[in-house]
């Protein structure tokens, strides 16, 4: 089979799942291209205009809220876009088309997802586009269009908003979570084989403080530290800028000694760090997340934008963190209740059981090449 991978070059959390995904379809023996939806359309002056608003945006998370709101409930602004797309790419479209030959045309955001499909639909012979919903707990409408051949969603939660928001119910497949590689075939260890492996002390409350790919985060739980007595050790990870490393480190010279702060950055064993924390603060990226469902550690939520509030309403749930958006005394206090005795943390740990969440990025690319031999099966039938 041909695939075509699309993703958006404006954040981690729509390029991971693509990659997760690719890697295993290569794996199984399947020609995969791999690429930017800008870039694909040779759009590449619009893709960094957008990178350049979502960085702004998340750094922004009050503006975002109300702008992603918006976008949410209004489509106009998609449609609008796909009809542009349309009257602008299509003999561009055709070329691509003839360049890669896919057998299918695989995505992870909502954009290609909406305007690949119904450039998809006005060709002879018809190319199914199919979407996994990186949007996990809760699909915004913007994603939900009918001439998808498949929409792909993690959860049950997210299956139902789909079609609530009126994407076709046969159209709607649950699927697992793609989880890196990294993460899901690295192996198991304990709390302190983690430690040992990092260089970590054993026996100290330890407390990952996630920056997320993009590295945007804000600094008041760190710096909030400072009014916390017991002896702790925390981690920073995240795709830092040197500027935003310079102010982490200041603020780490200001801390009292009885706080140790270690500040790996962007690392590409983040399941390492996760195993070795007790607990995992930051805003709620799904595929970190996600990750800590899988590796039994409690998130807690220190920040929330809009495109994953629902991921919240799902922590609280199934008891696996805390939703404490913007609320750095209850956050601090959480927290320093914990560090006096880690091992009341142990309670949570049945919790994830719990989560009706399966995660394989192999069996989601099984399922997609299925779709993909079906649909020829039926074109030439």
């Amino acid at each position: 089979m041909n695939i075509l991978c699309v993703y958006v070059d404006g954040g981690k959390g729509h390029y991971i799942p693509a990659k997760a995904v690719a890697e295993q379809l290569k794996s199984m023996g399947h020609n995969v291209d791999m690429i930017d939806f800008f870039a694909l359309l040779n759009l590449r002056p619009v893709g960094r205009i957008n990178k350049f608003i979502w960085r702004k945006l998340l750094e922004r998370p009050d503006f975002e809220n109300r702008f992603s709101s918006r976008n949410d409930q209004d489509t106009r602004e998609i449609r609008l876009a796909s009809s542009i797309i349309q009257a602008t790419r299509k003999r561009r479209f055709r070329k691509i088309i003839r360049q890669y030959r896919p057998d299918m045309i695989f995505t992870t955001h909502p954009y290609p997802g909406y305007m690949l499909s119904d450039l998809a639909a006005r060709l002879t012979p018809h190319i199914p586009v199919t979407y996994y919903a990186t949007d996990v707990f809760c699909v915004p409408m913007s994603a939900v269009n009918n001439h998808l051949e498949s929409m792909y969603v993690s959860t049950e939660e997210g299956c139902d908003s789909a079609i609530k928001n009126g994407q076709m119910a046969d159209k709607v497949k649950l699927c697992p979570f793609p989880l890196q590689a990294s993460c899901q075939n690295s192996r198991r260890m304990t709390k302190a084989e983690a430690r040992t492996k990092l260089g970590l002390k054993q026996g100290l409350f330890t407390l990952q403080i996630n920056f997320g790919g993009e590295g945007v985060g804000s600094f008041a739980l760190l710096e909030g530290l400072r009014s916390i007595s017991s002896p702790m050790q925390i981690i920073i990870i995240g795709g830092l800028t040197e500027k935003t490393e310079e102010r982490l480190n200041r603020i780490k010279e200001s801390l009292p000694d009885h706080i140790e702060v270690h500040i790996p950055g962007f690392v590409s064993n983040v399941n390492d760090y996760v195993l070795a924390s007790d607990i995992v603060a930051g805003r709620s990226g799904i595929n970190t997340l996600v990750e800590c469902f899988y590796l039994h550690r409690p998130f807690l939520i220190t920040e929330l934008v809009y495109t994953v509030m629902a991921s919240a309403e799902y922590v609280e749930k199934y008891g696996v963190g805390w939703n404490m958006n913007h609320d750095l005394d209850s956050q601090l206090s959480l927290i320093a209740n914990y560090a006096k005795n880690p091992l009341s943390l142990d309670f949570i740990d049945h919790n994830f059981d719990m989560i009706p969440i399966e995660y394989d990025a192999a069996k989601l690319a099984r399922m997609i090449v299925e779709d993909a031999r079906k649909f020829k099966e039926l074109w030439r039938g």
